[in-house]
Parts: structure tokens; sequence; C-alpha cells
């Protein structure tokens, strides 16, 4: 299931109303909330006339214009509460990039204990929409998941948001570049789980803005896989052993079915004309999580890579990058006041696993776009 029982109760709270405060005249507005230990700026932007929020992190000791990561947290998850259970800030701040982690659209519904609980989710024009003749999203018996307020009503395998996150990301990609010193030839987006069904959808739809993309856990519905309108390396990874979100295309534990890990890059590298792969493929981070890869190579531009990259005994999880003490659900001080009586952010304590971020991080620092002549 995509919410573990364990989830239910962790996410269990009363909340009627969402407040977001700060609106300004012209509709745009724009907060600074009270930053924790690790920086985060709060930023609230209009978008079909829908607050939206998202949280800027910018190391303090780098020189701009900086290298620009889009960070986006996977189903239930907060912005917040993902940048802290995957410790991506401290990453930032040593490697000398600004870190953007947008907030998914959020509404409350009922556990089957009767508890509240908050779905946040990302429309990644896929997981709601008719099958195509590659199958269907869920079989018959599939668990059934909240119909998102704002989409009215849903067909028996939606359960994805239905505002225009698309839209949403490039506007709030126009905020960000305006306000921040950033490198606009050097911008990267990753995912984690819907959130890296939402990577996806971003890459194939806004691959102008973005150099290269690292969907993680994530395949979209099948017969939705699609590929970038330009040239975007991508680094994709996925758990063998992952029951939610499986790579092989059969059904997974809660029903559910998605396009398979092969298939996913197969159309991302037809779609960067690659002529080679795929072929095995390692480096030292890969070789250090135990990860088996392949990739496709002597693609339209010369050095652009498509990878795939299997955690043999992965399941739902960011190979090789994780804080085991903190939810992902959870929220920092930053996100109190929007979303109020979700559980606060634990002290990170226990294991930490990093290389998951160095290997991403590592394939994206290899590409840039060309200077403007």
């Amino acid at each position: 299931m995509k919410l573990t029982t364990h989830l239910f109760q962790c996410l269990a709270m009363v909340m009627t109303v969402l407040f977001m405060n700060g609106c300004a005249d012209d509709g745009s507005t724009e907060i600074t909330a009270a930053t924790d230990d690790q920086g985060m700026l709060r930023r609230v932007i209009v978008h079909d006339g829908i607050e939206r929020e998202y949280f800027v992190h910018v190391p303090g000791t780098a020189e701009g214009p900086l290298p620009l990561v889009v960070a986006i947290h996977g189903y239930t998850s907060t912005a917040t509460g993902f940048q802290v259970a995957h410790d991506l800030n401290p990453h930032a701040d040593e490697n000398g990039y600004i870190v953007v982690y947008p907030q998914g659209s959020h509404f409350l519904a009922e556990a089957p204990d009767g508890n509240s609980y908050r779905v946040t989710s990302w429309n990644d024009l896929a997981s709601n929409l008719d099958p195509r003749p590659e199958g269907p999203h869920c079989v018959a018996d599939a668990d059934e998941y909240p119909c998102p307020p704002e989409c009215g009503s849903c067909n028996r395998c939606a359960w994805t948001s239905c505002y225009d996150d698309v839209g949403f990301i490039e506007k709030m990609m126009d905020a960000v570049q305006a306000e921040f010193s950033s490198d606009p030839r050097r911008v990267y987006l990753l995912g984690v789980s819907n959130g890296g069904m939402m990577a996806l959808r971003l890459g194939c739809s806004l691959s102008d803005r973005f150099v290269a993309v690292a969907p993680i856990i994530a395949q979209l519905a099948p017969g939705y896989a699609c590929g970038p309108s330009g040239d975007m390396p991508m680094l994709h990874l996925y758990g063998g052993e992952d029951d939610t979100v499986r790579s092989d295309g059969m059904p997974a534990s809660d029903g559910f079915v998605y396009t398979t890990a092969e298939r996913s890059t197969e159309v991302w590298a037809e779609a960067m004309s690659c002529k080679e792969g795929p072929a095995p493929w390692a480096n030292e981070y890969s070789r250090k999580i135990g990860l088996t890869c392949s990739a496709y190579s002597d693609c339209g531009v010369a050095g652009h890579e498509v990878v795939s990259c299997m955690d043999p005994q992965g399941r739902h999880e960011w190979p090789g990058q994780r804080v085991v003490s903190v939810p992902p659900t959870c929220v920092t001080p930053e996100q109190y006041d929007s979303i109020p009586d979700q559980a606060h952010c634990p002290d990170s304590q226990g294991e930490l696993m990093r290389d998951g971020m160095d290997l991403v991080w590592d394939f994206f620092s290899r590409y840039q776009r060309p200077a403007a002549p």
C-alpha cells in the first residue's frame, strides 16, 4: 500500500481549514518564514488562484551564480520533511548548489481507523487519466485511495492531484531564478516516488528548463512513458524488491501497475537519439551502494547518457540516501503554520545513508548547457 498502518498512525490528526498567511494585493504573495538551523526560506506564489508554497536553501559560503536542484517529495510527504528525511541541505552546503523544495497540494482524508491524515500528491498527467492499450493502471480489486477534492470525481485507479502542477513548477522556477543567484545553465531535477513521477513529467514537458533529471523509485502509468523534447540526460534509480512502485510491470501490493523500468529508460533514450546500449555502467558511487546499472550512450549530444540503476535488495526507498529516524511526512518549523497539526520532525538520530545523493550529484555535475553564442 502507498500508506501503511504505521503511516496512518503517524499522520492521524484533526484539521478542517488550511491557512496560509500574507496575500499581497497583486495576488503574487511572497513570504519569508523563520528559518531553522539549516537555513530554509519559505516562499508562496499564487497559481490558478491557489496559494502554493516552496522552500529554498542557499549555501551560506558559496558564491553565485550557483547550480540549482529542484527536489520533489513523494505521496503524503512534505517539502520540509522530505529535506530532513534525506539530509539534502548539508549536501548542498558541501557541494555549493541551491536546492528548492516545492510543496504538493494537500487535503485531509479519513484513515481506516477513523482518524484524519494528510494526503499530498503531484499531478503527473498520467496517473489519473484513462488507460491506454498498454494496460490498466490498477487491477479490479486494487486498494482505493482518497480522491483529491479538486478532481471532483476520480476514476477507479486515480489517486493524485488534479491541479496544474507543471504550471506551478514553471512559475516557481521563474520566481526562484529571478530572486536567487542561480546559473540557468546548471538546473537539475530530482524526485522520489510520486515526486519522481512528477520529475519524469516535468522532464518531458519542460525539457528546456532542466539540464538533467533523476527520477527515483518512480515510473509513470502504463502507456504514459515519455521522453524529453530536447536532450536531457537521465539517472533512473529503483529497487529490485520495491512492491509499491514495481519495476517489472506486474501489479504492486496495492494492485497498481506502472511502466517497467526497462521501458521507461528505453523511451527516454529513443527521444535522445541514443544509438548504443543498454550496456553495463558503473562509477565509484554505484559500486559503493551495490547497484546494478546499465546505460544508453552515443546520444544526440556527445557525452549524454541515459542511466538506469537497480538496488537488487532495495524496496520503496531512495537507494543509499535516508535518515532512518525521520519520516518524510513530518514538518520543520518553516511549515508549522502552513500545515498545522502535522507531526513535527524529530532530531536526526541513528542511521544516516548519504551515498545516494553523491551518486545523483556526480551525475548532474557532468552536465551544463552550452554558453550562448
